[in-house]
């Protein structure tokens, strides 16, 4: 029986306990926050589908009689060329990592304890090619499978699948979920609280002289956006709402950077990979989001003949800095300028670029920048 909205606040994780079987998961909610970033950047690879992404689950894992208990604490991606498609269906270098990876998270006395896999198939289930994974590298039967199906509208949806004696349901979870902390009385995401922190900036600041600007061509030419952030400014003593306005300045910001710092930690683990010829379903997500110092500027980059941006007709630059934030609206034009111009100087600054293709909901990257010291 899954805890009710009071008890389920009170605890770090949701507890998933299908009626009449002797299992109970426990999935902790940050994991749920960094596993939907990376199963919605896949989402957002490929037109019409997208791409799926899977790994290891790990934690900790009881067996008292017939009773299970899994405890999900984190997560191993695994990186997937799709040599044969957006499914993830793993290659003979994919299974090199694979292989590579059990043996890594084995030695480092980190237990698996599952399996997790983005389904962009019709249904929600567990397919062919996971069964035969699970056979061949784990033939003991004691891992559970996370398969999640995104949704580019509406919160995604989920299931688990796990052993019964010698069998397994394959074809539909005893029960689904909604894979997203909210919805699953978590409380909204660091993440998400932050995002809505900088549109609330956005609308409540009064604009001032041009600190930002798109530069489209000529580093001479500027396109003025209204942003207030020149250096050393206190924050703007205009009113906020009490909500809005505590959901930000409390944010650790050592946790949203740990957040970056997975995926970012992953992005460069693919981009490390060798791979040839190079792959159109991984490189389709990429908007190779880039931050360089000059003078007193940064200048914020992208690759504008990416296939997001490309076929982007806008996007948003959300900037965190410290305690401020900022949400900027950018244009067809703005995006294909392939940079923007950032006038000031904290000491670390958050950029996260979304774009929003014609036959997609959105792709976003997000990069830290710290200052030298």
């Amino acid at each position: 029986m899954n805890p009710g909205p009071e008890s389920t606040e009170k605890l770090p994780f949701y507890t998933w306990q299908p009626p009449q079987k002797p299992v109970t998961i426990h999935l902790h909610f940050d994991v749920v926050d960094r596993m939907l970033l990376e199963v919605m950047k896949g989402f957002g690879a490929v037109p019409r589908r997208g791409a799926e992404v899977g790994g290891f689950l790990l934690g900790n894992r009881t067996q008292a009689g017939d009773q299970l208990t899994v405890e999900i604490l984190q997560f191993e991606p695994i990186a997937c060329e799709h040599a044969e498609g957006p499914s993830f269906v793993l290659s003979a270098n994919d299974l090199r990592l694979w292989n590579e990876a059990i043996a890594r998270l084995r030695a480092n006395g980190q237990q698996i304890v599952g399996f997790y896999r983005s389904h962009t198939r019709d249904g929600l289930h567990l397919a062919k090619e996971d069964l035969a994974l699970l056979g061949e590298y784990f033939p003991d039967r004691d891992l559970v499978s996370l398969i999640i199906k995104p949704y580019a509208t509406r919160a995604s949806v989920a299931g688990f699948f796990f052993w019964e004696g010698e069998s397994l349901r394959s074809d539909s979870p005893y029960l689904e979920f909604p894979f997203r902390r909210k919805e699953l009385g978590g409380g909204v995401s660091p993440l998400d609280r932050a995002v809505s922190a900088a549109r609330f900036g956005q609308s409540s600041r009064p604009p001032s002289p041009a600190p930002l600007g798109v530069q489209a061509g000529d580093s001479s030419s500027l396109a003025s956006i209204p942003i207030d952030l020149p250096p050393g400014a206190p924050p703007s003593e205009a009113p906020k709402p009490k909500a809005a306005r505590g959901g930000w300045v409390w944010i650790p910001l050592s946790f949203i950077f740990m957040l970056l710092g997975v995926i970012l930690g992953f992005q460069i683990a693919i981009s490390m990979r060798p791979r040839t010829p190079a792959n159109p379903y991984l490189e389709a997500w990429s908007l190779a989001l880039g931050v360089q110092r000059l003078d007193d500027r940064l200048v914020v980059s992208w690759d504008r003949t990416a296939p997001a941006v490309r076929n982007a007709n806008r996007g948003v630059m959300t900037i965190l800095a410290g305690d401020d934030s900022r949400r900027i609206e950018l244009s067809y034009n703005d995006l294909q300028a392939g940079q923007l111009i950032y006038r000031s100087s904290p000491e670390t600054v958050m950029f996260r670029l979304e774009v929003f293709p014609k036959d997609r909901t959105s792709i976003a990257e997000t990069l830290e920048y710290r200052q030298p010291r």
